[in-house]
């Protein structure tokens, strides 16, 4: 019975986890109110999202005011600066698409870099208050790697932009909903889009995930761990399928070098002698003058060997 109610137990992780999201929501909204604060207010809902991503047992209020504290000087900056070229961007737009007497249709050309510097400033958006919350690093670094990683991992921008796009579409496509629509935002969307969010950026950022096993056990498991084995294999495959596809003429050069040396170890070898040998009278001499040898060879050891005696 104890077992159901462990946090290993799948169904109490999970049920455990809707909960964090409903309590940092409701913590995100309220931190939210004076509106400038919405920038810190993102690092710390981000601290806390990627943390349920990498299986942490966390206290959400202690984490989120933690996040809150550490970056709110930047986090405020960042949100300020994000907020102030949306604004300028989007007055250009105004002016050139519906606003011919101050900028004319000959200038209409450039909305096209404008845009371009809006969708940098979005990048930085999805990207920057989640990197505040996760890495120690200065505001212009911070929007650099913002910047550098949404372009790395493009399709993964083009999911996160869905996903915060996905609820204002929804509601203007069923207007009916929209209020039904804005509740579920208030008590529990604003967080869960966060967490989406936080899957995607969870994997392009390089983070390890704890892993609890079946046993209870706790392991760790990074998404490079799968990615370093693959050269290995390539490397193995193409050293098999080189031995395989070996030219005839490089065979028959490693044939003919065993050969010979097959015939010099049977040219160092020691000649055996066949059974029905018989000597012949150089043979029997020289096993006499042999014979005489051994002799004079054990006299001249006896006198040495009576002396000691």
């Amino acid at each position: 019975m104890n077992e159901i109610f462990r946090y290993e137990n799948p169904a109490m992780r999970f049920l455990s986890n809707m909960f964090n999201i409903f309590w940092v929501n409701l913590l995100f909204i309220f931190t939210c109110i004076p509106i400038i604060t919405i920038g810190p207010s993102l690092c710390a809902l981000y601290k806390v999202c990627l943390k349920i991503v990498s299986g942490d047992e966390i206290l959400v209020y202690k984490v989120y005011f933690e996040e809150f504290k550490s970056s709110f000087k930047k986090g405020t900056i960042l949100w300020i600066m994000i907020v102030g070229l949306l604004a300028f961007f989007s007055m250009e737009l105004y002016y050139i698409y519906f606003r011919p007497d101050v900028i004319s249709e000959k200038l209409s050309f450039l909305q096209y870099p404008v845009w371009v510097m809006i969708f940098l400033v979005v990048q930085v958006f999805l990207y920057g208050f989640a990197l505040l919350a996760t890495f120690e690093n200065t505001l212009i670094k911070t929007i650099k790697n913002a910047i550098l990683l949404s372009i790395k991992n493009f399709m993964i921008t083009i999911m996160l932009i869905a996903i915060w796009l996905f609820t204002p579409l929804l509601a203007n496509t069923l207007p009916d909903f929209a209020y039904g629509l804005l509740g579920f935002e208030v008590f529990f969307n604003l967080a869960l889009r966060v967490l989406f969010c936080s899957l995607f950026l969870h994997k392009a950022f390089g983070l390890t995930k704890i892993k609890t096993n079946r046993d209870g056990t706790v392991s760790e498991l990074a998404y490079e761990d799968v990615v370093e084995v693959l050269p290995e294999a390539e490397e193995k495959h193409e050293t098999e399928s080189d031995k395989v596809a070996l030219p005839e003429k490089e065979k028959a050069e490693v044939n003919d070098k065993d050969i010979v040396e097959d015939n010099a170890d049977a040219s160092n070898a020691p000649e055996s002698v066949p059974d029905d040998y018989e000597p012949d009278e150089d043979d029997l001499l020289l096993m006499e003058v042999t014979e005489e040898e051994m002799r004079e060879l054990e006299k001249e050891e006896d006198p040495e060997q009576d002396s000691d005696d």
